[in-house]
């Protein structure tokens, strides 16, 4: 009895792997064969048996009908061309192998070469251009030269196109990353202007506090972007004498942000050092104290003319009267029925005019009356365009919605001032900060 050694089917292993598989690890053309014949398979390999482009060789994939084509095609999705007869299983197997690829893979790299042995079943030429047929010949026609001339032109083109595709791809995968990277600097921004968004909310005295010292107010708050230039600042000198102001700066979003901070703070250091007790004086104070804080560290020529518009008033309850000076603001107050505009100065806080000559604010006193109304306000709802013409709001407007709602309460006057403002505007974006204050006495 003869014993198997293991040593003699060692000695033919390596015949169980095709010689076509050692080109699996390097960089070749993949190119698939389909065709019903068996000797054109041969006449194919044969003619391209020493085909190399780009120092790269042809690995061959074989296909005997349209839908072996198609599995061999959905697990190879590199391959470069397709040489594809036209009549097989069907008359039409070839071209129903192209819409395939070129319809439900969607795959427009592949470079296909079709051919035919029966002339009478050629494409038309709607169809060669519809399916991006790359090149067709007659049996007839493939000769060895034939057979390379046409296949080194498919795979140049498809080389081409595929080293675009690489650039697209590269291209496309650089926006990912760079939009990528400005969405998170586009988070950081947002998040840091909420923040501060929330540092001027701090700033501004609350509407419990402006209720606690005016149970009848309403305030009407809408910043164009997050933060806003225009503010609202109250501030307690004794239990009968209250400052309150309503100022716009130049500006909005984050330049208006940092002037209403340069604003509010002066007026508070300008209250804290005890020397000043009139709003004009006040204004006289913010005025200097805004130039010197825009020109402090530049020559005159850089200099900002940044600054702000604002009415102050001083409520003198012991006295009972209202001082008041403004800087390019009215005071509206209502009184038995009838709207009175009080107009202080209209020279601004900073900006180039004050900057030139130290404006002489006005000191006003009114006389406060039991169930007196004011109205202190920016110019953002004045300006604000919209309406069915695409005009301007108005300070006319203002004062008709304020004597139309007189007779509601200050938290209804103030919704429907709103409302008003809303409707007016109807879609149309904000142009400006917007804030009115309004006080029952």
């Amino acid at each position: 009895m003869i014993e198997e050694d293991d040593s003699f089917d060692s000695l033919f292993a390596e015949e169980d792997e095709p010689v076509a598989e050692s080109t699996q690890n390097e960089q070749v053309w993949k190119i698939l064969l389909v065709d019903d014949e068996q000797d054109i398979h041969s006449a194919i390999r044969l003619a391209l048996d020493n085909f190399s482009y780009e120092g790269r060789k042809i690995k061959f994939f074989d296909a005997y009908s349209g839908e072996e084509a198609k599995k061999i095609l959905q697990e190879n999705s590199d391959i470069a061309l397709i040489l594809l007869d036209v009549v097989m299983e069907t008359s039409h197997a070839g071209l129903d192998f192209v819409k395939f690829i070129r319809n439900d893979l969607q795959n427009h790299f592949i470079r296909v070469v079709l051919w035919t042995g029966q002339p009478g079943y050629a494409p038309k030429k709607d169809v060669i251009l519809s399916y991006e047929i790359n090149d067709y010949k007659t049996k007839t026609d493939l000769t060895d030269d034939n057979i390379f001339t046409a296949v080194l032109a498919s795979i140049r083109a498809y080389n081409a196109i595929m080293t675009v595709e690489s650039y697209r791809l590269n291209l496309e995968q650089k926006v990912i990353e760079r939009t990528k990277t400005i969405e998170e600097q586009k988070k950081k921004i947002v998040d840091s202007i909420s923040y501060a968004e929330k540092i001027q909310r701090s700033i501004l005295p609350s509407k419990d506090v402006i209720s606690k010292y005016f149970p009848e107010s309403f305030i009407v708050f809408k910043p164009r972007d997050v933060v806003s230039g225009d503010f609202y600042w109250l501030s307690q000198i004794s239990e009968q004498v209250l400052f309150v102001a309503v100022a716009d700066c130049t500006g909005h979003g984050v330049p208006g942000a940092f002037m209403s901070m340069i604003g509010n703070t002066l007026l508070n250091e300008i209250i804290a050092s005890k020397e000043v007790q009139t709003p004009a004086d006040i204004l006289r104070q913010l005025n200097a104290g805004i130039i010197e804080a825009l020109t402090k560290h530049t020559s005159s020529e850089d200099a900002q003319t940044d600054g702000m518009d604002i009415t102050l008033c001083k409520f003198d309850f012991a006295n009972n009267v209202i001082e008041l000076a403004t800087a390019n603001h009215v005071l509206l107050v209502l009184t038995h029925n009838t709207l009175h505009v009080v107009e202080g100065n209209y020279e601004s806080i900073g900006g180039i005019f004050s900057m030139r000559q130290t404006p002489d604010f006005k000191n006003i006193s009114i006389p406060i009356e039991s169930g007196m109304r004011i109205y202190m306000f920016s110019d953002g709802i004045q300006d604000q365009f919209g309406g069915s013409k695409n005009e301007k709001f108005s300070r006319s407007r203002i004062e008709k919605v304020l004597l139309d709602t007189s007779k509601l309460s200050m938290h209804e006057q103030g919704k429907a001032l709103e409302q008003e403002f809303e409707s007016w505007k109807s879609g149309k974006p904000q142009l400006d900060d917007v804030l009115l204050l309004g006080i029952q006495l």
